[in-house]
């Protein structure tokens, strides 16, 4: 029994010692494991630090002994043709109120901080309660007013609440941050030309609107910056190396605009555009022998310094340059003119409307245009029509026949010579492009319907630009508004440029001659034809209808947009003004509604413009 005891005893310490063995060896395994485990990540941190993030803590440590100033830039100026400033930085400042932990100068603040309060809050007209819930007895660093005016400024920075007789400590408490604010000195003038400086989604000024909007980046500039190394105390080392990245300041641009004129035009629109109850207003004055812009306006308009106060965006939209609609019979002289020069139709050239209207499917023989027809303006036949007598009564059936004489290729070509379907390019921010269908679309149809103004399109800008290339003997200019634009480095004159010729000096005359007659003989109220008789003028009329914006086609009922063109002297136009209201209410067609305002604002600028009276 003994010996089997003994050998019992045996196996079980061989057992035990077994199993302490593979203990020993476990906890090894896991010292082992979690050396590795933390070496791993002392090793994957070190690599973020060094490799991922090397260009992070780079900078930190850079911050650490340099320091990084910013250096703000005057934003460019915007000139009028004479020299009046359209828009201007002036210098605003953020006010703070400022104290150290110094414990002597906060007993010394708090000893007056209602003196302080008050002081202050009755520089800057506001409530006392205002300043003083801000003014905590542990603050440090607070904002008290932002984009308050230099003479508001120099007011604070003067007061001397902390001083006495002996010591003065004017500003005292008081910290200054300077800015820049945009400013416009003339208000509402040349607005929708201009455009203003307003804000992004996130706070940073951003150009909105005409110039300042197309050209934010030139008027802006560049901000400067300097970077110098400090000491441990923050004290510049002068012997190290100073990278300044200088400031650049903006461009200043002068305008072609004239105010003398644009002040005139902007009055006299308003009061037209409230008496005949527009939506809207525009007017254009340009120079057709260079396409220089002497006025543009727009109604309603609103102050560039006050921008927030208008609640509808489409009131910033300069419609001159913007809004696209099918202008109607203004188109006519131009499909005249087209005529003439293709030679298909002669000066002498006559059509006889019996009915007072023209018979779609007789003119194109195209079977789902049965029964429909164009009219007159006053469903009355107008009889034997010369081209002159075609522009005087406005008549559609036969000015549409005149076209269709017309190659439909040439006629096309010449309308996109004529500017039609193409864009400008004047520079202001908003503007859009003319509408012209494809050729390939092209019908007999759509000659018809173009020869009067109805299936396309354009702005007033491009209109005007079209139809100078009649009032300048054959030569379309580029319509301009910026004259110069300027820096320190260099002035960039804009010149006259031509953009087609269109038609001949001999076809452009003839047209030109035809449309006084628009002016003479009746085209337009007899009241008006006295007022303007003195001078050579030429015109031309145009009433639109207003196209359904629901997608159903068609045209809107009793919703017109009238516009009238006119340039003087006819026979060597020194200016061409364009005239346009959008649904007017007190009457519906062009000689009721535009002709006033067109004949009310020449009047008034014919002597600026030295256009003498007749022989």
């Amino acid at each position: 029994m003994t010996s089997l005891n003994h050998l019992h005893t045996s196996k079980q310490k061989g057992k035990k010692s077994s199993l302490g063995a593979k203990i020993q060896k476990g906890n090894y395994n896991l010292v082992i494991a979690s050396l590795s485990l933390i070496a791993f990540v002392i090793f994957f941190q070190a690599f973020r630090w060094q490799v991922l993030q090397s260009e992070k803590f780079t900078t930190m440590a850079k911050q650490q002994y340099t320091d990084k100033g910013k250096q703000t830039t005057q934003r460019g100026r915007i000139y009028a043709d004479d020299g009046t400033v359209l828009a201007v930085d002036q210098p605003i400042w953020n006010v703070y109120a400022s104290l150290s932990t110094d414990e002597r100068e906060r007993e010394l603040f708090f000893s007056k901080k209602d003196l302080f309060v008050s002081t202050v809050s009755s520089i800057l007209a506001v409530e006392n309660e205002s300043i003083s819930e801000k003014i905590t007895d542990d603050f440090l660093y607070v904002n008290l007013a932002k984009g308050v005016d230099t003479e508001t400024k120099t007011a604070l920075a003067s007061a001397n609440i902390f001083g006495d007789e002996d010591i003065n400590r004017s500003g005292f408490g008081l910290y200054f941050e300077r800015a820049l604010k945009r400013v416009y000195p003339n208000g509402e003038l040349a607005s929708h030309v201009l455009g203003f400086i307003g804000k992004d989604a996130q706070g940073n000024d951003l150009g909105q609107y005409g110039i300042e909007g197309f050209y934010f980046g030139d008027i802006t500039g560049k901000e400067g910056y300097t970077y110098e190394e400090k000491d441990s105390y923050g004290n510049t080392i002068l012997t190290a190396e100073y990278e300044p990245v200088l400031a650049r300041s903006g461009k200043d641009f002068t305008l072609t605009i004239k105010p003398s004129l644009q002040n005139k035009v902007e009055k006299i629109l308003k009061e037209n555009v409230e008496k005949t109850g527009s939506k809207s207003g525009s007017v254009i004055i340009m120079e057709p022998k260079t396409g220089k812009i002497l006025a543009m306006g727009n109604y309603p308009s609103y102050n560039p310094n006050e921008y927030w106060r208008i609640s509808d965006p489409w009131v910033f939209k300069n419609l001159s340059v913007a809004d696209v609609y099918e202008y109607g019979s203004v188109q006519k002289p131009i499909t005249v003119a087209i005529a003439l020069e293709s030679e298909s139709v002669k000066k002498d050239f006559t059509c006889n409307d019996k009915t007072g209207y023209l018979d779609l499917y007789e003119a194109t023989k195209y079977q789902d245009l049965k029964g429909r027809k164009i009219w007159t303006w006053d469903r009355r036949p107008d009889g034997l029509q010369t081209l002159a007598d075609m522009l005087k009564n406005s008549s559609n059936p036969c000015i549409a026949r005149t076209a269709l004489e017309v190659d439909s290729a040439y006629f096309y070509n010449k309308l996109k010579e004529f500017g039609i379907g193409n864009f400008i390019g004047i520079g202001l921010q908003e503007e859009s492009n003319s509408y012209l269908k494809s050729f390939n679309e092209w019908t007999r149809l759509d000659i018809i319907t173009a020869s009067f103004g109805q299936g396309i399109s354009a702005t007033p800008l491009q209109i005007i630009s079209a139809i100078s290339t009649i009032a300048n003997h054959g030569k379309r200019m580029r319509p301009y508004i910026i004259s110069s634009i300027s820096d320190e480095k260099e002035v960039i004159q804009f010149q006259p440029q031509v953009l087609s010729e269109p038609i001949s000096q001999d076809t452009a005359d003839s047209v030109a001659e035809m449309m006084t007659h628009v002016i003479e003989d009746g085209g337009i109220n007899q009241r008006y034809i006295t007022q303007l008789q003195e001078y050579y003028i030429a015109g031309k009329t145009g009433t639109a209808q207003v196209a359904k914006q629901d997608g159903t086609g068609g045209y809107e009922k009793d919703k017109t947009i009238t516009t009238f063109i006119g340039f003087a002297p006819a026979d060597d136009a020194k200016m061409i003004m364009l005239t346009r209201l959008e649904e007017p209410k007190n009457d519906q067609y062009a000689a009721g509604t535009v002709v006033p305002l067109w004949t009310e604002i020449f009047l008034n600028i014919v002597h600026d413009l030295e256009i003498s009276k007749r022989n």
